[in-house]
């Protein structure tokens, strides 16, 4: 298993090389100062446990152990993994039997680490390299109404919330896994992309747009889809097209669960999945968050507007993620909650 830290500072399982699903792939994360892990990876070293039932007893309020042990495993050993001198997740090794690593695996197992960790270097040098110009119009958009600094952080952590709820559930198993829910924390950010285009008089109108200020807004969907397909024509990623889901979500996050959206009309699940994540997660975020035409909603308030308009507007396994997952998105709504801006008043 290889289990890699994200901006948030969690760390969740990225892939693993096993012949069953364990319970720690299907969207588990955690943050790792909550974790055992933590010392091990700031410190760049690795560890070896022979027996985690033994383990527990010295850690028993660790849920991960508590998760491991239930899996069936008995040791492991785990070797952090560096990139420019810098600590960015772990490879894990797990065995069902007590006592099966030695120094000797310990050794193995970090020239496997350096190796991958030159692969995983590359990786993540082209993603941000392909990326960040991108993200950059994106910001931009932010920028414009400083009463919105901290909307792109609270989208991503929203849609993947939203994301790995889903993830536990049958009937998304297959349709959701730990790339879907990477991919939608990048990408969720790039919704509102096609916004680069109007008009500051619009965009930021203090007041209920006319109908046809109204046509120009609801334009940003297909422009934001048309700006991410010409930024990808030659850019591929596992034989896809690298902004796929980007695209998906730019062109259909304004659609609605009913089919009376927009651009297209779409209906229930011809709505993109990642669309229909995001749509609620946006939604969300802007009922209680400042804007220039309005105040922010109570958070109470807001989910009985979304409860209201499920099976309307959205999708109700996405708004029943919403209402499971609550208290993680009140979480992230404290974490990056809006300041008043003195210089704005």
């Amino acid at each position: 298993m290889i289990a890699l830290i994200d901006n948030s500072g969690n760390i969740s399982p990225h892939s693993v090389i096993a012949d069953y699903s364990p319970a720690l792939k299907d969207g588990y994360s955690i943050g790792l100062s909550k974790t055992s892990l933590n010392p091990l990876i700031k410190n760049k070293e690795y560890r070896i446990i022979n027996n985690y039932t033994d383990y527990l007893k010295q850690h028993p309020n660790s849920e991960s152990v508590k998760l491991i042990i239930q899996e069936g495993i008995l040791s492991s050993l785990t070797c952090a993994i560096i990139v420019n001198n810098v600590s960015i997740g772990a490879m894990i090794f797990s065995c069902e039997n007590p006592d099966s690593y030695t120094e000797n695996h310990a050794d193995m197992t970090r020239l496997i680490a350096s190796s991958m960790a030159a692969t995983l270097e590359k990786n993540l040098l082209a993603d941000q390299l392909i990326l960040s110009p991108i993200s950059g119009f994106a910001r931009l958009i932010e920028v414009k109404d400083s009463d919105n600094g901290f909307h792109t952080e609270r989208i991503q952590n929203y849609s993947r919330i939203l994301a790995q709820a889903l993830s536990k559930k049958e009937k998304y198993k297959n349709m959701i896994d730990q790339q879907f829910i990477d991919d939608i924390y990048k990408f969720s950010p790039l919704h509102d992309i096609g916004k680069i285009g109007i008009a500051d008089g619009i965009l930021l109108k203090p007041a209920k747009l006319s109908p046809e200020e109204f046509e120009v807004v609801k334009r940003h969907t297909i422009t934001g889809a048309e700006l991410l397909r010409k930024a990808i024509n030659h850019v591929l990623k596992n034989g896809k097209n690298y902004f796929d889901m980007a695209i998906q979500i730019a062109e259909s996050h304004h659609e609605k669960y009913d089919g009376t959206g927009y651009p297209y009309g779409l209906a229930g699940d011809d709505i993109p999945l990642a669309a229909r994540i995001v749509a609620v997660a946006d939604v969300f975020d802007a009922l209680t968050s400042k804007r220039v035409y309005k105040s922010a909603y109570k958070i109470e308030a807001s989910m009985q507007i979304i409860d209201k308009e499920s099976g309307k507007s959205f999708d109700p396994d996405v708004v029943e993620a919403l209402n499971d997952y609550i208290e993680q998105i009140v979480k992230v709504y404290i974490k990056f909650h809006e300041s008043i801006d003195i210089d704005r008043r």
